[in-house]
């Protein structure tokens, strides 16, 4: 471990009060460390202790010694920092993986490549009788790609190529066929969830926004029974890699979700899943789960009901029902999340498959019965929309401090000024508002410069002032190599993206956020989220034993060196749950 000089012992003295030294030997003990508490009245320190699977001493290195026996495992960090273990605010643990099978197309600039990529893959396998891939961006070829040219690389099994939001998918002529589509198959919610088609009135190839759902299930792309362990292995193990020791699921991101009785079904064999992981000690991050509310034909009062039934099975510090995720639109960059004014050169403002009136029937609903709701706010017309719903939901005499609103990408100034006076809680990903995989010149074609400076990205100035902002991946709408926390710390403090040392601050309007703010959006900020403060989200005597120790010290890391700092251990509830170095 590397070095550095300690703080000043006057200083230390002072703040160390605070923490009494108890009789009881530890059986844990961090010292000699850059400790960042996230608490606000002891920000800093040199030592914690653990003591089974709670914290029961921050302070000075020379005070902690009075907690350490002679069965006290003690790691000498030699400077290197100590933070709470990180919360995620929003990445889709639990069912990712579906989403990102088979044929990877990230990165990829043509739709030539895109089929050469999957002509491949799909030679490569012979015996795979549903041809998957997924991270196509429509951006980079600068149009939608067709069935036909999906036919070139595979025409004799069913081929479901998702893009990078998994919002929208290519799919083949025979995907069409297996998936029962009829050339006249009706669009669920016009402008939102539908079938692209030709001038003539064909079926191009591309479904939007879980219009394709039906068919990929009938095609046998979705085995929820059979692939939801390795899914919940894979993502859960390289998370604990990454620091990572609580997340909230803002709803289960199934190809079920816009059924509202399949969902049903599909979130019950997760939890169950889940719930045995729990029970034989063997799920390794706190899961805070939202239900999900994307039906457009789903009712407010069945949603809510459904709802506070799981809860009663699933309301652990483990593994807990949160509350409701309402998914209301598409997203901006496909132009079908719905904003106030046209999208830039266009005579559309997009739409909405849950509308107003709904939104405001969930939030008020649910809030009386104390859940909280989160929404899915990529447009500003639905920012609008959200706001709404929880001011009424709080002048009803609702008392949810906790309701979010996810991404806050488009931003009107009313709404801004209404989350900021009423300590709104949000949560966005910053990558997507950088200029990772073309975001910044889609940004700039579909909304346009002035829009972009004046509405976009606004989550930064409401780091600036201290306001509770979660940052997280969303995944798996980006790969699961930008999963980790310290990803998006360096995306908020620099504005650029940190695996492209070409990557430029976006928007110029915007400033990178402080380490503090930054490091608060991993911590402390979602674990208020999910109403857990008094449990996680900082290193306080008492709270749950749930750290994460970094390689360097963090507070003398360049911030475009941030996302490289190795993670060497991770301790969720006493126990290390990742291991590597320390």
């Amino acid at each position: 471990m590397k070095s550095s000089a300690n703080s000043t012992a006057t200083f230390l003295s002072v703040i160390f009060l605070a923490s009494p030294v108890l009789s009881q030997t530890a059986d844990m003990v961090f010292t000699n460390a850059s400790v960042l508490t996230m608490n606000d009245a002891q920000p800093t320190a040199e030592a914690v202790a653990v003591t089974g699977n709670k914290i029961t001493f921050v302070g000075s290195a020379a005070d902690v010694q009075a907690v350490i026996g002679d069965n006290t495992e003690v790691f000498d960090l030699d400077g290197d920092t100590l933070l709470p273990g990180f919360v995620s605010g929003h990445d889709h643990l639990i069912a990712s993986g579906w989403n990102s099978r088979g044929v990877s197309l990230f990165g990829i600039e043509t739709i030539e490549e895109a089929v050469a990529a999957v002509r491949e893959y799909s030679e490569a396998n012979p015996d795979e009788q549903v041809i998957l891939g997924y991270g196509f961006n429509r951006n980079n070829f600068g149009r939608w790609p067709t069935k036909e040219e999906l036919d070139e690389a595979v025409s004799d099994r069913p081929a479901f190529i998702l893009d990078y939001t998994i919002h929208d998918i290519w799919m083949n002529s025979k995907a069409f066929e297996v998936g029962e589509v009829p050339e006249d198959d009706a669009d669920q919610v016009p402008g939102v969830m539908y079938w692209q088609r030709t001038d003539a009135g064909d079926l191009s190839g591309v479904g939007i926004e879980f219009q394709w759902a039906s068919a990929y299930q009938k095609a046998g792309a979705w085995n929820p029974a059979e692939d939801i362990a390795q899914f919940q292995q894979v993502n859960y193990g390289e998370a604990v890699k990454l620091g990572m020791t609580s997340v909230h699921i803002p709803m289960m991101a199934m190809p079920t979700v816009t059924d509202a009785e399949l969902l049903k079904g599909d979130e019950q064999l997760v939890l169950d899943y889940l719930h045995g992981l729990e029970e034989t000690g063997d799920l390794s991050v706190r899961t805070f789960v939202a239900t999900g509310f994307k039906d457009p034909n789903g009712k407010a009062d069945d949603v809510v009901a459904h709802t506070l039934a799981l809860k009663e099975k699933y309301n652990s510090d483990m593994l807990r029902i949160w509350g409701i995720k309402i998914h209301p639109e598409g997203n901006w960059g496909s132009m079908t999340s719905w904003q106030l004014e046209n999208y830039e050169g266009t005579n559309t403002r997009g739409a909405a498959a849950i509308e107003g009136g709904s939104i405001m029937a969930v939030y008020l609903l649910a809030n009386a019965a104390g859940l909280p709701v989160g929404t899915h706010v990529d447009g500003s017309q639905t920012v609008r929309n959200a706001v709404d719903a929880i001011l009424a939901s709080k002048e009803a005499g609702f008392d949810v401090p906790n309701n979010l609103l996810h991404h806050y990408f488009t931003v009107g100034d009313r709404e801004h000024k209404r989350v900021i006076e009423n300590g709104i809680m949000v949560n966005t990903t910053p990558a997507f508002q950088s200029d990772w995989d073309g975001e910044a010149d889609t940004a700039l074609k579909v909304l346009g410069r002035a829009r972009v400076e004046a509405q976009y990205a606004r989550y930064s100035s409401l780091m600036a002032i201290g306001h509770n902002v979660s940052i997280a991946s969303d995944l798996p709408s980006s790969p699961i190599n930008m999963l980790a926390p310290l990803y998006n710390v360096e995306i908020v403090m620099t504005l650029q993206d940190p695996h492209n040392e070409n990557s430029q601050p976006f928007p110029l309007s915007r400033k990178p956020a402080a380490l503090d703010q930054a490091l608060k959006a991993v911590t402390l900020f979602p674990a208020m989220q999910q109403n857990m403060q008094d449990k996680i989200g900082s290193l306080e005597v008492g709270k749950y034993a749930d750290l994460v120790v970094l390689e360097q010290d963090i507070t003398k890391t360049a911030p475009r060196d941030i996302a490289d700092i190795k993670v060497v251990g991770t301790i969720m509830n006493g126990t290390f749950t990742h291991r590597d170095g320390l």
